[in-house]
This record gives C-alpha cells, structure tokens and sequence, in this order.
C-alpha cells in the first residue's frame, strides 16, 4: 500500500464500514486498527448486529476513515473497497494489543481486507486524489 495511505491509516482508529442486503445500504462504525501486513482494518463486531449479519452474507463491502476537521485546507480521508472476513491469530493479537480493555468482553474480531483505496488529503492541494489498487501491488 502507498506510504501515505497507510501513514494516514495508521493515525485514526474509526472507520464507517458500509454493508448492502436486499438492496438496502446500512452503514456502522467501528474501533480498528491497521494491519499493515495484510493492508486490512481489524475491528471488534457481534455477529448478531445487522452490518455484520450482512457483510458475512455478502462480504464485499466499502469503508470510510476520515479526519474529522473544520478546516477544509487540511482535510483528509479514505474511501475503501475490499471483504470482511474473520480475523486469524496475529490479527486478535493486533487489535488487543491496540484496544486492550476490549479483551475483558471476549468480542469477535475481523478483518476488513482492502483491496482498494482512494484518499483525499487537501494538505495537498484542493480535492488532491491518492488512489492505490491492491493488484498494483504493495
């Protein structure tokens, strides 16, 4: 993934994750953090809520991190394609060593694995547009 997405990853720890039945777009956020070796966003959900009882019917999914700021001069932000799947072992260890106060509630964890991401970072100049595709290549 291009450094400065992943630099901007990195420094948040909500996401909106974006979910689709019958439909019908529903729409969560999550508590994450970024798993650079897989280039996904792990996330603690019950299965029983409605975003995730849709992404594990249909797993294809969109995500949104954002800065929240006033200040249309430095705003930034990702917009994401890629599945949700159940996260493995280092990937538990990952999101607990992040949210370790998560660990007490015993919660599932997941992976919302990227496969594409576009940012926006007016830093840059207005409307300045980073995208990266996972086909690409890292």
């Amino acid at each position: 993934m291009r450094k400065d997405i992943a630099s901007f990853l990195r420094s948040q720890h909500i996401f909106t994750l974006a979910t689709l039945s019958s439909d019908e777009p529903y729409c969560a956020s999550c508590f994450f953090t970024f798993d650079e070796e897989a280039i996904a966003l792990i996330f603690a959900s019950d299965p029983e809520t409605r975003h995730m009882r849709e992404a594990l019917a249909h797993p294809r999914c969109a995500g949104n991190v954002f800065l929240c700021t006033s200040d249309v001069a430095k705003i930034q932000g990702v917009q994401l394609l890629g599945e949700v799947y159940a996260a493995d072992a280092r990937q538990r260890q990952l999101y607990f060593a992040t949210f370790p106060m998560a660990r007490t509630m015993r919660p599932e964890i997941w992976a919302f694995v990227i496969d594409w991401a576009k940012m926006t970072d007016n830093r840059l100049g207005f409307g300045h547009k980073i995208s990266w595709t996972r086909s690409d290549g890292r």
